[in-house]
């Protein structure tokens, strides 16, 4: 801007602070008040004064009573000028939240003269100031910019789209967004949808028309050798965030095409490359290998969030790259150097060490080191409520799998409040809610089993506590015959593991829903099959009902077959 040229260009030396704080400024005209404010920000840098000092407050009130009175350019310059002073601590230091609040009141007044580039242009005034979040102008314009977008330029669309997500959250009408750029979808380049795509993944928004996720793998794949990763990480992101279930072969096909460019991208990048292949289980071991082998050449700097995100890709599908890249990073989470990293990322690291359950590892010296006091507390605060999922998680496989060690776990107290606080209510059809899939089928089951075996000798609950959902359990003699399951399984004791309790075969049916086989296989997900291996590590017999399997059988006659055949698998198999 001129005005800021010229202001860049005034000889401080001529001012001093004294001097300018004495003058009356009540009795200044606008245009004088607003290149002060410049000259001051310039001499407060040189001089390290910031902005919240009480000396500047009849100023700062004489020009925030004066914005009024400003042009639109004189508004830019303010802007402008608050760049100028040093940064202050908080948007809520004294003095400087006086000034941008009273520019965003006075852009709000603007707002229906102003044409869409201008409403831009100011959004990006506040971005300058690292304040849109707290700017009622910045979202005002964008609820507006996103109901008028069929008149919006693709440039336009780009820029309301980066602030959207800069703004991390959505306005009402951002459909009428998603409406427009799918009709002008040519007209971007692949590092402008990057940035429409961040734009709805900041602003947790799923694309719904999988059109434009479809046209931007198609953009990927077309151009996989050219495009750069900071650009493709964006775009994976929206596709792993829109596109919960694969559909035919599209995810597959992507990642035979991002296999060769493995090498050359950041293992960042590559992380996610792998969670959309996770988000829709989509196996592709040819493209795991090559990012297991790009992380083992870069595992020292691979951030342990990377890791945490990797453990959790391997571990879905099953699948170990080799026992040294598990010894790797098992080696790496224990290093000294990572320390300051344990501290700050915690949880992530907690998460890693309960991910690589899902590959059947239990590191006991570092989930001691999870179970530390003192690491608890710094990581998750001071009561256990606020512990997460995993930590529960690992309480749990460490007392299946970890038997013989000394680590000192979870008290039954502390156990219980989590059970509580992460699992769901077992379905049932004297509570009526609006059920899900997956609970819809937990019924299905149980009434399907009641109905053969009597009511007595089948029951819903929960026996691995760090399991989101309780599974179907009933019980046959060595003999095979239904043996009464009655109230074993009741809440009176729940929260805590649950051995079988006699030594008849003891049985628990998981109910599987649409996702719980990886894409075009019959192989359990790393989820799911780790249930099972838990559930047998405690001495049950333990089997998936498939939702596709079971869905496809019409009448009760056919389902009962089905379930018949999976108790006579559990009990082979255990």
């Amino acid at each position: 801007m001129k005005l800021n040229n010229k202001q860049d260009q005034v000889h401080i030396s001529n001012y001093s602070l004294e001097d300018l704080l004495s003058e009356n400024w009540t009795k200044k005209p606008p245009h004088t008040i607003f290149e002060t404010f410049c000259i001051l920000g310039v001499l407060c840098s040189k001089h390290n004064k910031c902005i919240s000092d009480k000396i500047f407050d009849d100023f700062i009130d004489n020009l925030t009573d004066n914005l009024t009175k400003a042009s639109d350019t004189e508004l830019k310059s303010v802007f402008y000028s608050l760049l100028k002073w040093p940064v202050a601590n908080s948007i809520k230091t004294r003095n400087f939240i006086e000034v941008w609040a009273a520019l965003d009141d006075e852009c709000l007044k603007r707002i229906r003269d102003w044409s869409y580039d201008e409403m831009l242009e100011f959004i990006t005034m506040f971005y300058m100031l690292n304040i849109n979040r707290a700017s009622d102008f910045s979202y005002r314009c964008l609820l507006k910019l996103a109901s008028k977008a069929k008149h919006l330029t693709a440039p336009q669309l780009v820029r309301t789209m980066f602030f959207i997500g800069i703004q991390r959250r959505s306005p009402k009408n951002i459909h009428n967004l998603e409406i427009f750029i799918n009709e002008r979808f040519n007209e971007f380049s692949i590092d402008e949808l990057a940035i429409i795509s961040m734009g709805f993944f900041k602003s947790k928004t799923p694309v719904r028309n999988m059109d434009i996720i479809c046209k931007i793998i198609d953009i990927i794949s077309n151009n996989s050798s050219q495009i750069h990763e900071i650009s493709l990480a964006a775009l994976l992101k929206i596709i792993r965030y829109s596109m919960k279930v694969a559909t035919g072969d599209r995810i597959y096909l992507l990642l035979d095409k991002l296999q060769a460019e493995v090498p050359r991208l950041s293992v960042m990048c590559n992380v996610h490359v792998g969670l959309m292949a996770t988000s829709t289980l989509t196996f592709h071991e040819g493209c795991l290998k090559a990012i297991s082998n790009r992380v083992t050449d870069a595992i020292s700097e691979t951030r342990l969030k990377d890791l945490e995100r990797l453990a959790l890709t391997f571990g879905t599908f099953n699948y170990t790259p080799s026992k040294d890249f598990l010894h790797n990073v098992i080696a790496e989470l224990k290093k000294p150097e990572r320390e300051v990293e344990r501290n700050i990322y915690g949880r992530s690291f907690v998460c890693c060490i309960a991910y690589l359950g899902l590959l059947g590892i239990y590191p006991e010296e570092l989930i001691k080191f999870v179970f530390d006091p003192i690491f608890l507390q710094k990581t998750y605060g001071k009561h256990s409520i606020t512990y997460g999922r995993e930590i529960l998680s690992l309480h749990n496989t460490a007392k299946i799998f970890c038997k013989d060690s000394n680590i000192k776990l979870l008290s039954d107290k502390e156990a219980i409040i989590l059970a509580k606080k992460y699992t769901d209510y077992v379905p049932s059809e004297n509570y009526k809610k609006q059920y899900n899939v997956s609970e819809r089928m937990f019924l299905d089951v149980l009434n399907i089993l009641k109905g053969a075996r009597g009511d007595d000798f089948v029951t819903g609950g929960h026996i691995l506590t760090h399991h989101q959902r309780g599974d179907i359990i009933l019980c046959n003699d060595h003999k095979g015959c239904a043996v009464p399951v009655g109230n074993t399984f009741d809440n009176k004791h729940f929260g805590l593991l649950k051995t079988p309790p006699n030594n008849n075969c003891w049985i628990v049916l998981i109910i599987g829903g649409r996702n719980a086989l990886i894409h075009n296989t019959k192989t359990p997900s790393g989820l799911f099959k780790s249930k099972i291996n838990e559930l047998k590590g405690l001495g049950y017999c333990a089997e998936l009902v498939l939702w596709e399997e079971f869905s496809n059988r019409k009448s009760k006659e056919e389902k009962l077959e089905y379930l018949k055949v999976l108790i006579d698998n559990a009990v082979k198999n255990k």
